[in-house]
């Protein structure tokens, strides 16, 4: 990794030569000195590791505002020597000046960005979690000279989260974050089914990346379980539809095929199968097993609360519905009714009698034909699930 520009090593150089002109001997000690690129820890304590991953041996613990001297870049790590020690620091716990600007992250509501390094300094602007800011110096192991919108000043490194890349996108919340933004965040996956109303507090627990984790999910952005630009934009979104109770349903679009009952159908959902299925008319899904049948699958819901879901659908009924069952890792168009009737395996499970489910080719026993209202079904699930 080049950390000096080569403007500074060509001054470097200069010097050497006029100082050999002058009669002035120079050691390779003295370059190496000034070729020497220090680095400071921006968190309170970090590990400095044997190899440039997670899973390498921690060598010693670095505490913030350590300076180190930075050998060598690996990826998203830097290789540092501190205290004899050659190892291993993230990238984002750590802060090289001479690398130009980095982008950080506020931790929580109330930091402030002040006029000076100083808690004593007057306040330039109030900062709220999870804004972010352009980091272009640390002083003193202490405070960020830092760029917000239009303007500049200190912000005490407490209050920030450096981030790997060079510039920070207008927002981000993730784990650990507390305050106005993240209280609104959570509230917003409340409403959307994917959080309990106990869990809004205003501080980013496990449970709200979970919650956040499972609409990204849904939503097919990347997971990881952080509040991106992205992400917030769609939670926030008021077109969005994705609830809980739908989250299957939006996880599945794409990726929806064919199966013949007769070509690989009924053995792929062999009896004893447990699998989900998923209303393609209102997003709802609940879990299913096959018990019998030989024209069709004979199935029945495994508990009361998937009884409540297929009775929400439209009550119990003879009318056909597109559904998709996903089982095995693979997700196929079909079509059932909601009515109980014959045989009642289980009936703890509420439901008195079973359903059927038809995929394509599949027959009803009254005449050993296809029911071409299953089969309508079927096809409308199969269009509805490629796009």
């Amino acid at each position: 990794m080049r950390l000096k520009t080569f403007a500074c090593k060509t001054a470097i150089l200069l010097l050497m030569l006029l100082l050999v002109a002058a009669g002035r001997p120079v050691a390779i000690a003295e370059t190496q000195a000034q070729e020497a690129e220090m680095g400071q820890v921006v968190a309170d304590k970090v590990n400095l590791r044997e190899g440039p991953n997670t899973d390498s041996d921690i060598l010693a613990e670095v505490p913030g505002g350590t300076a180190v001297e930075v050998l060598d870049k690996d990826g998203t790590w830097y290789r540092v020597l501190y205290n004899s020690i050659v190892g291993y620091i993230r990238q984002d716990y750590l802060f090289v000046n001479s690398t130009g600007s980095r982008g950080a992250y506020v931790k929580s509501d109330g930091a402030s960005l002040r006029g000076g390094p100083s808690t004593e300094s007057y306040v330039v602007a109030q900062l709220s979690a999870g804004q972010g800011v352009r980091v272009k110096a640390l002083i003193d192991g202490e405070w960020f000279y830092a760029v917000v919108n239009d303007q500049t000043g200190y912000v005490h490194r407490t209050f920030l989260e450096i981030s790997a890349s060079s510039t920070a996108s207008s927002g981000m919340l993730k784990q650990g974050m507390e305050g106005e933004e993240v209280e609104k965040l959570q509230n917003a996956l409340y409403d959307r089914g994917f959080l309990s109303k106990s869990n809004i507090s205003g501080a980013f627990s496990s449970e709200t990346r979970k919650a956040v984790l499972e609409f990204q999910q849904a939503c097919g952005l990347s997971a990881d379980g952080i509040a991106g630009p992205a992400t917030l934009n769609s939670i926030y979104d008021s077109s969005n539809k994705i609830e809980k109770d739908n989250a299957e349903f939006y996880r599945l679009k794409g990726s929806v095929v064919l199966l013949d009952w007769f070509e690989g159908g009924s053995d792929w959902l062999a009896k004893g199968a447990k699998f989900t299925v998923t209303d393609v008319r209102t997003g709802k899904s609940f879990r299913a097993r096959r018990f019998g049948g030989w024209y069709h699958a004979d199935c029945e819901p495994i508990t009361t609360d998937d009884t409540s879901v297929i009775k929400s659908l439209e009550g119990f009924s003879w009318n056909r519905r597109p559904i998709w069952v996903t089982y095995n890792g693979k997700t196929v168009a079909a079509s059932m009714h909601t009515m109980p009737h014959m045989a009642n395996p289980t009936p703890s499970n509420g439901f008195d009698g079973h359903f059927c489910i038809h995929l394509k080719g599949s027959l009803v026993h009254e005449n050993s034909k296809e029911c071409p209202r299953h089969q309508a079904c079927v096809y409308e699930a199969y269009s509805a699930g490629r796009s």
